[in-house]
């Protein structure tokens, strides 16, 4: 029996589709694209019970594996509407992959670029068998492994270390965008609201703009935006898998390379500091008519395996690229808080006082790095206040939105 929201199909009665009604691939035609493109056979078709599963997100997304865990991970362009963009998101992860592997194979963090289908914007890697999401071992029954953290600042250190030597350049010499991510130029998102936005994100922007100290913030950090190497771009604990190897040690494989492009590094640390930051404030009980202390000393009391986290992550990430700067860091990690929360209330309607909350810690780390910095990353480190100087700052407190 198949797992609810597979599709096991047997070679023969599967061979009955047609190819040329195969543009856009579903559970039913995956299959049928990869044995025209001789990733599969039409023996194993008929000998083996492939699996496929829909993982559909921002594109479309399929697994196809056998009983013993090995298959592929199909992925289409998905387009809002519209006709499909001759560069999306899609197209630049496959660049990205290609140019990883021009030596003919891609190192062990990247996953292996099999296929890529330039007229159906689709592409083919191979799975990754025994393979855990990073947050399946980063909090464990309630519990916080700082070792999880120090393993994923080891690693992405290394993979910063691969990527700058892998040049500003695709397989075909065209040059990788060095954008700066969207939300260092959030002021183009106000004060106009577009008709992609829901009535929670317009509201964000709204509320982000009466700030006035937020905007010059992230466009400082747009205007100094480093161009250097090759990043991620995407980074949170979603995109992170972890396994064991045979030597005893563990692997981590970095997956979802659509927004990779020439950037900060720092910004992909701040991807993963944000998983921890943003797990931390939704765990925390809020309520409307909770003061900022009364937010502050109840987040307080919840913080400290976070910070150990934070701060294991840190020092890893330290010991093998020295020299960056914490303070610019945790500035960017205030900035991918601030991006989190805009993503999350997409189609949403009402801000929440959650919601209130993550954009105060986002501003205060924004606009006070040093002392988020002292709070966040000190190995074994506690402050002398009694509560965190993250969501407090009544001086310097978010108001509430005027919109109604």
């Amino acid at each position: 029996m198949a797992v609810p929201g597979t599709r096991s199909v047997p070679g023969a009665a599967f061979c009955r589709y047609r190819w040329n009604a195969c543009l856009i691939l579903t559970r039913h035609n995956t299959l049928l694209f990869l044995l025209n493109h001789r990733l599969i056979s039409a023996q194993d078709l008929v000998e083996h019970a492939l699996i496929v599963r829909s993982h559909t997100q921002r594109n479309r997304g399929f697994s196809v594996t056998w009983h013993n865990g090995q298959g592929y991970y199909v992925k289409q362009h998905q387009p809002d509407a519209g006709p499909w963009e001759s560069h999306s998101s899609v197209v630049n992860e496959a660049r990205i992959l290609q140019a990883l592997q021009r030596g003919g194979s891609s190192p062990t963090p990247i996953p292996a670029l099999r296929l890529f289908d330039a007229q159906r914007q689709a592409l083919v890697m191979d799975w990754q068998p025994d393979a855990v999401p990073c947050a399946d071992l980063a909090i464990v029954d309630g519990q916080i492994d700082p070792t999880v953290a120090a393993m994923l600042g080891t690693a992405l250190a290394g993979l910063h270390a691969y990527l700058a030597s892998a040049g500003h350049t695709d397989s075909h010499g065209q040059a990788f965008s060095n954008d700066p991510p969207w939300v260092l130029q959030f002021h183009r998102l106000h004060p106009l609201a577009g008709e992609d936005q829901s009535w929670a994100q317009a509201r964000l922007v709204a509320l982000i703009g009466q700030q006035e100290d937020i905007l010059p913030a992230l466009a400082a950090l747009a205007a100094n935006w480093p161009i250097g190497q090759l990043i991620h771009g995407d980074m949170k604990w979603q995109n992170c898998l972890m396994r064991a190897a045979t030597d005893g040690a563990t692997n981590c494989v970095f997956i979802d390379w659509e927004m990779a492009a020439l950037g900060d590094p720092l910004w992909d640390l701040a991807g993963l500091a944000q998983s921890w930051l943003k797990t931390w404030l939704d765990g925390v009980p809020v309520d409307a008519v909770d003061s900022q202390q009364d937010l502050a000393s109840r987040g307080a009391a919840s913080f400290a395996p976070f910070q150990q986290a934070l701060s294991a992550l840190w020092q890893a990430y330290l010991a093998e690229r020295p020299g960056v700067s914490r303070t610019h860091f945790v500035a960017l990690c205030g900035a991918r808080l601030i991006q989190t929360l805009y993503e999350e209330n997409d189609g949403e309607i009402n801000l929440l006082p959650a919601h209130l909350m993550l954009l105060q810690l986002a501003r205060n780390l924004l606009l006070q790095p040093e002392e988020g910095a002292t709070y966040l990353l000190e190995p074994h480190g506690r402050p002398s206040r009694s509560h965190p100087p993250l969501v407090d700052a009544p001086r310097r407190s978010v108001r509430k939105p005027a919109l109604r």
